[in-house]
């Protein structure tokens, strides 16, 4: 293989395995193969990061445990290289508003995001998967500063109806979960920064993925690597198929690529 120096890693469907239950956490649906993959690709100098659409703050802890030390979350919106911030791409406030009241009049619930918090109206019904650790917000009282985007709420059916014009973009992250954010906001603009950071190219970097919100994220980098359970069409763009997460697809394609050796 190429000289590669990092390999970004999707979380749900990717490192954790949907399919088990949603009230473990993400590191115990990690499987074990994926933890030793991790250690071992920070032996070989190469180092993983992960790429979600999730918040920063859900992710610390199972960072920690994978003794990865940069996190690129919130689709690309927000970044940390070695534990500190070195971009977030803040919704304008004006914009904001409008999606809000767009998205009242839509009757669609919405999280509020920012790098440090998840808001929720006390009305919501919706909840996402973030049960705790939110902080709640009253109707009527003044938006969070520096939002990131929103988690809404997604299903085939699902019509959000912000127009092909919109500065923005709705995403769907997980089976039964979009997030809104500003289009310029990728996982690719993360994975840029990142390599900047570490005076690499993108050449040299890999990508493991299984959703459509990895598609910039594939286009990134110099080898995109697709779950056995990731959607028809991003298995399209990537340059590997490994196994799903639950048969062990990220141990496998490290041994199978050479990355690393058993």
């Amino acid at each position: 293989m190429e000289n590669y120096r990092v390999a970004f890693f999707d979380i749900d469907g990717t490192l954790a395995d949907n399919q088990l239950p949603h009230h473990l956490s993400f590191a115990e649906r990690v499987p074990d193969s994926a933890k030793r993959a991790l250690r071992k690709l920070k032996e070989n100098n190469i180092e993983p990061v992960i790429a979600s659409g999730r918040h920063y703050q859900t992710l610390t802890g199972l960072a920690e445990i994978l003794g990865v030390n940069s996190i690129i979350s919130s689709n690309g919106n927000c970044v940390h290289y070695h534990g500190q911030m070195i971009h977030q791409n803040i919704i304008p406030p004006t914009m904001l508003k409008k999606l809000v009241d767009h998205l009242h009049e839509q009757k669609i619930e919405f999280l509020i995001e920012t790098s440090q918090t998840i808001y929720c109206f006390e009305s919501n019904k919706y909840h996402g998967d973030h049960p705790a650790d939110k902080t709640f917000l009253k109707t009527g009282e003044p938006l969070p500063k520096n939002v990131l985007q929103l988690i809404v709420p997604w299903n085939e059916a699902t019509d959000f109806k912000l127009g092909t014009d919109s500065p923005l973009i709705a995403e769907k992250v997980a089976p039964v979960a979009a997030n809104i954010h500003l289009k310029t906001g990728t996982k690719a603009e993360g994975i840029h920064r990142i390599c900047d950071e570490m005076a690499i190219t993108a050449e040299q970097a890999l990508a493991f993925g299984d959703e459509e919100n990895d598609f910039t994220m594939f286009d990134a980098v110099g080898f995109p690597v697709a779950m056995g359970n990731a959607s028809p069409a991003l298995k399209e763009k990537a340059a590997y198929v490994t196994a799903s997460v639950s048969d062990d697809g990220i141990w496998k394609a490290c041994i199978e690529l050479g990355l690393i050796s058993e």
